[in-house]
């Protein structure tokens, strides 16, 4: 029994990185899987990798999408890690294929779909997978699939999970990249996703050989053997599969490439979750790449790392070496929740350096006027705990905060919000000795009911200001907007126009698929009147609105965003 709630009942599966159970949860009366986790380490060390594993649960956590496994809770028991998930009781995509063989093009097509939309929510959370395969994809009982095994999904800007000199994931579905020492992102689940949908198609790999050497070095110097049942997936399977992580589509434009495949097929096509000799597929999250040799020790010492053709060093070599982990400082763009703009910027309309969230870190930084919004990080990222006076006794605004919101007249207050909440703070000072005070609040963001008019009520995403009115703002939740005018300093106002849908801006976010979602941060460009930056999910984008008719152009982007580990 764990915590006096959990019943442990059978072993679902074990392997490198922890053993996974079936249990009952007995307060709610359900069944659950539990992993117990390996970290195979002792005092200091013990310690760092057991933080490590807290910080991946709590993102992990974070994830609410229904094509990503549900977590539910983070157990210490006896001296261990205990990580309490969703039970799908269904079989994996491997399981599927080997019992009721290939699926047609339009059920591939609306597979990738939903897993591309689990990857955007990952993403957004600042998680990276790292071992996508149909063995890591099930089945759930509304035919709905589901990504699972995050057992080895590290955290971006944080260290891996596993030990120096190795290197985790599962053999023939790693990205290029990963086998050298080159940055690790977003793209490289997007290249495992390709080998994937490929293998859904016709059983094979796009990479298979019959020696371990030969699939890595098929991987990093040959072209894909797209199967020919593909069909019109070709060029999307092809984008996927590029060499070049910067050459690959983002998850919005494989997105696009996939939708008009699957208007003669639902995504979520009805598919057999039974079938001859499948097994019934229980757990989540381990058991498929745990029972598969995660850490490759064995495998990796058969690779060769001789470039025959050039004489030159290639990543694969039969040197008996593990494989290198990716720096830590990876690559991987960080979601920007909210901004701030700091008290102390001269520029009220148009300030240069602000305060970033994300999640429940933040850093301070100068913002750039093309290219990447930030010019500089001002300060590395910290935990927003540290803000003593106001954040570290909300528990709730510690874990993120939704929106900001200058208070009108004020170079120092502000209004934050954060899911249902707001509150009222100031900040003296914006280096590293700033005092911040709880001015009002925590208060329900129903206060604001006549302000953001019809929105909804359990929280705002993004607020940003005219461009030709000091006391017009819009306000973005989800994907509705309002433009409203504030009324003083307190939770005041009118709406001028909406709710509307974020559609409605045809020239900048109707034409792309998640900016049409939800806007998560806007800021002003500063010294660019009518210009400025926003933020949605993993991207950033450049636009102009104009004065009074509010006509609204793209000027850069949609881009990538940078990962705060490798700001400067």
């Amino acid at each position: 029994m764990l915590s006096d709630r959990y019943l442990l009942l059978d072993r679902l599966g074990s392997g490198g990185m922890g053993t996974v159970w079936r249990a009952t949860d007995q307060l709610l009366g359900r069944t659950v899987a539990v992993k117990e986790m390996h970290l195979l380490a002792s005092g200091v060390d013990l310690t760092k990798h057991a933080a490590r594993a807290h910080r991946e649960a709590r993102t992990l956590a974070r994830i609410s999408h229904p094509n990503v496994v549900n977590v539910h809770d983070l157990l210490n028991h006896d001296e261990r890690l205990w990580l309490v998930m969703e039970f799908v009781d269904g079989p994996s995509l491997k399981e599927h294929v080997a019992a009721n063989g290939p699926m047609s093009p339009s059920a591939v097509a609306g597979i990738g779909l939903q897993l591309l939309s689990a990857l955007e929510a990952v993403h957004a959370a600042g998680a990276l997978h790292r071992d996508i395969k149909p063995g890591n994809i099930l089945l759930r009982r509304d035919d709905r699939v589901v990504l699972c095994d995050f057992g080895i999904a590290a955290l971006t800007g944080s260290d891996s999970l596993t030990e120096t000199g190795t290197m985790v994931g599962s053999l023939g579905y790693v990205a290029p990249e990963r086998l050298g020492d080159r940055p690790v992102g977003p793209a490289s689940d997007l290249f495992s996703l390709g080998i994937t949908l490929c293998e859904l198609l016709s059983g094979r790999s796009p990479f298979a050989r019959p020696e371990p050497a030969g699939v890595l070095h098929a991987i990093v110097r040959e072209e894909p053997e797209i199967p020919a049942a593909a069909g019109p997936l070709r060029p999307v399977l092809e984008a996927l599969l590029r060499k070049h992580p910067a050459d690959r589509p983002t998850v919005a434009r494989a997105s696009e490439m996939l939708s008009s495949l699957t208007m003669t097929a639902p995504a979520g096509s009805p598919l057999p979750t039974r079938g001859p000799g499948a097994a019934r597929r229980r757990l989540l999250l381990g058991v498929s790449a745990l029972s598969a040799a995660l850490l490759l020790a064995a495998v990796v010492t058969t690779v060769a790392l001789v470039n025959r053709s050039a004489g030159g060093t290639d990543p694969v070599a039969a040197t008996g070496t593990a494989l290198p982990v990716e720096p830590s400082t990876s690559a991987a763009p960080t979601r920007i929740d909210a901004v701030m703009p700091v008290p102390d910027d001269p520029d009220l309309t148009a300030p240069a350096d602000y305060w970033m969230f994300s999640g429940g870190q933040y850093i301070r930084a100068r913002i750039s006027t093309s290219g990447d919004p930030v010019r500089q990080s001002l300060r590395p990222p910290a935990p927003l705990r540290i803000w003593t006076g106001t954040f570290q006794n909300l528990p709730g605004f510690q874990r993120g905060i939704g929106a900001t919101l200058r208070v009108p007249g004020s170079r120092n207050e502000y209004w934050v919000f954060s899911g249902d909440r707001y509150i009222r703070i100031r900040v003296a000072g914006a280096d590293e000795n700033f005092a911040d005070t709880l001015v009002a609040g925590p208060r329900p963001l129903s206060d604001w009911e006549n302000a953001f008019g019809g929105l909804p009520d359990d929280g705002i995403d993004a607020v940003m200001r005219t461009p030709d009115d000091p006391n017009q703002y819009w306000v973005f939740a989800g994907d509705q907007y309002v433009r409203t005018r504030l009324d003083g300093e307190g939770p005041r106002g009118q709406v001028t126009n909406g709710p509307s849908p974020l559609g409605e801006w045809h020239g900048t976010f109707e034409k792309f698929s998640a900016f049409r979602k939800g806007i998560d941060a806007a800021m002003p460009v500063p010294g660019e009147r009518n210009h400025y930056w926003v933020f949605s999910g993993t991207q950033y984008m450049k636009i102009r609105v104009a004065d009074e008719t509010y006509e609204d152009t793209v000027i850069e982007g949609p881009e990538n965003l940078s990962g705060w580990a490798a700001l400067r």
